[in-house]
C-alpha cells in the first residue's frame, strides 16, 4: 500500500467554542447582540471557533423579546449565575450604574472570567485596580468600548503606536454633545430644539445631563490620559465645563472669526512631570482636523513627539458602533485563548504614575467673552474700564446687526491673558446692572 498525506483538517483538533455570558441589555447590548446575529459567521471565520452565548442577564429580561436573535438563550435576572457558570468564558459587562458594574467585574476576575466592559467611569475611576486584579490571575480585559464607540482609539494608541511618546490628545469625545452643536452650526437650531432631535435619534438620554455637563467626555479623557502618559488621574480633579450655555449667535461671531465651537477633552504633558487636563468648549479654528468632526461622531487627534499628529475619527454614540467594539475585544481575547497566552494590558502601562494636574487657569490664552446686556449709553466703556483695572487688553469688538435692544449680544475677543485673571474680571462683569444674561467665556484652543 502506497503512503497516505494526510490533511491538517483531519489531524488538527477544531478549537472549542468560546463562550459569552452577556449583563445588561440596555442600549449597548441589545447593539451587541444585533451585531453579533449580524457579524457572527464573519467573526467565527476570522476566530477560526465558534463563538456562543452561553447567557443573558437583564433585571427587566422578562420584559424584553429576543427572539429576533434566532438562537435560544439561556436568560436571567441574577448577574451572579452568569459569573458563577463554569462553562462561560467571557463576561461582557454593559451595566450603566458604577455600583452594580463594579460589583460584577470584580466577581467575574475573581471567578477566572476574562472580562469586556462599557463602563467609562468603571475603567477612569478603578482602570488601574481591574488591570492589576486581571494581571494577578492571567486573564485579559477588554475595554475598548469605553471610549469613542466603534473608532478603535484605544488599540491604536496601545498596539499601533506603542513607540510613540505623546505629548498630548485632544478628542470630541461624545456624540451627543457634537451632534448638539453641529446641528446649531449647520442650521442655526436652538440649543433645546438640537437637543430633542438627538434624544428623539436615541443620541441623547432623557436626563441628559451626563452628556451635556461633559461628565462623560470627563470619564474618556482620564481614560486617554492613563492609556497616552501612564499617569492615573482622579476624575473629580478634571475641571469639566459642559455647553449649556452656548447659543447660536456664538456660531455667528465664530464664523467671523474663522472658528468653530466644540466640547473638547484636552490632556497636554507639562514641565517637569505635570500633566493638563481638562473638558470644556473652545473656539477651534476651522483649519483644524476637529471642526471637521460632524454630527454624533468622534474624533481624536493624538499629538507624538516622532510621528507628529494622528486623528482618528468615527461614531461615537449609538449601541451598534459600541457593539462593534465590544465584539472586538471578545474577537482579540478569544484569539489568545486559542493561543494559550495571558491577558494583554489594556491601559498601555505595566505601571502607572499619579497625575500632578496643573490648573488650566494658570494658561496664558486668547479667549473670546460673549455679553448680553439691556442696551443704554456707557456700556462698553464700563466693560473696557473693568477690564483695564485687571490689566487685560481687548483685542476686539464685534456685533451683530439687528439684534433686540433688551437683549443685544456682543462680543470681545481678548488678548492673551493668564486665565484666572480674566474669570477674575468677567465675575465683576456678571454683577453689573445692564446684563441680561450670564456672560460666557471661551478659550481660543491652541490645536496644531
Amino acid at each position: 500500500m502506497g503512503n497516505r498525506t494526510v490533511g491538517i483538517s483531519e489531524t488538527a483538533k477544531r478549537p472549542r467554542a468560546i463562550r459569552l455570558g452577556l449583563i445588561g441589555v440596555g442600549t449597548v447590548g441589545t447593539g451587541t447582540l444585533r451585531v453579533l446575529k449580524e457579524h457572527g459567521a464573519e467573526i467565527e471565520r476570522r476566530l477560526g471557533c465558534r463563538i456562543e452565548l452561553q447567557r443573558v442577564c437583564s433585571r427587566t429580561i422578562h420584559d424584553k423579546d429576543l427572539s429576533w436573535f434566532g438562537q435560544p438563550i439561556e436568560i436571567t435576572t441574577d448577574w451572579k449565575e452568569v459569573v458563577g457558570d463554569p462553562a462561560i468564558d467571557i463576561v461582557i459587562e454593559l451595566v450603566g450604574e458604577l455600583p452594580t458594574a463594579r460589583a460584577i467585574a470584580f466577581a467575574a476576575l475573581d471567578a477566572g472570567k476574562h472580562l469586556v466592559t462599557a463602563n467609562k467611569q468603571l475603567v477612569a475611576e478603578h482602570g488601574v485596580e481591574l488591570v492589576e486584579r486581571s494581571r494577578a490571575r492571567r486573564l485579559s480585559l477588554g475595554i475598548e468600548a469605553t471610549v469613542a464607540g466603534g473608532t478603535p482609539i484605544l488599540h491604536a494608541i496601545r498596539e499601533g503606536l506603542a513607540g510613540e511618546h505623546f505629548d498630548a490628545v485632544f478628542g470630541i469625545l461624545n456624540g451627543t454633545t457634537n451632534y448638539i452643536l453641529t446641528e446649531m452650526e449647520r442650521r442655526g437650531a436652538t440649543f433645546r430644539t438640537a437637543l430633542a432631535e438627538a434624544q428623539q435619534k436615541g443620541y441623547a438620554e432623557p436626563d441628559p445631563t451626563f452628556d451635556v455637563a461633559g461628565f462623560d467626555a470627563r470619564y474618556k479623557i482620564a481614560i486617554l490620559a492613563m492609556v497616552c502618559f501612564g499617569q492615573a488621574v482622579p476624575v473629580k480633579d478634571i475641571p469639566t465645563q459642559g455647553i449649556q450655555e452656548i447659543d447660536q449667535v456664538d456660531f455667528a461671531y465664530a464664523r467671523r472669526l474663522d472658528r468653530t465651537v466644540r466640547l473638547v477633552g484636552v490632556a497636554r504633558r507639562q514641565p517637569r512631570g505635570r500633566l493638563e487636563i481638562f473638558v470644556r468648549p473652545l473656539m477651534i479654528p476651522r483649519a483644524s482636523q476637529l471642526a471637521s468632526v460632524h454630527g454624533p461622531t468622534n474624533g481624536i487627534m493624538l499629538v507624538g513627539n516622532k510621528g507628529g499628529v494622528t486623528t482618528l475619527t468615527g461614531r461615537g454614540a449609538g449601541g451598534e458602533p459600541t457593539g462593534v467594539a465590544v465584539l472586538s475585544d471578545v474577537v482579540e481575547i478569544a484569539r489568545t485563548l486559542a493561543a494559550g497566552g495571558a491577558g494583554a494590558t489594556p491601559l498601555g502601562y505595566a505601571h502607572w504614575h499619579p497625575a500632578r494636574i496643573v490648573s488650566p487657569d494658570e494658561d496664558v490664552v486668547a479667549t473670546y467673552l460673549r455679553l448680553v446686556v439691556r442696551d443704554r449709553p456707557g456700556i462698553l466703556a464700563r466693560v473696557c474700564a473693568l477690564l483695564a483695572r485687571h490689566r487685560i487688553n481687548i483685542d476686539s469688538v464685534l456685533q451683530e446687526p439687528g439684534m433686540p435692544q433688551r437683549h443685544l449680544p456682543f462680543v470681545m475677543t481678548l488678548e492673551p491673558t493668564q486665565e484666572k485673571r480674566v474669570a477674575k474680571a468677567v465675575r465683576e462683569i456678571s454683577r453689573l446692572s445692564f446684563l441680561a444674561q450670564k456672560p460666557v467665556l471661551l478659550r481660543f484652543a491652541d490645536l496644531p
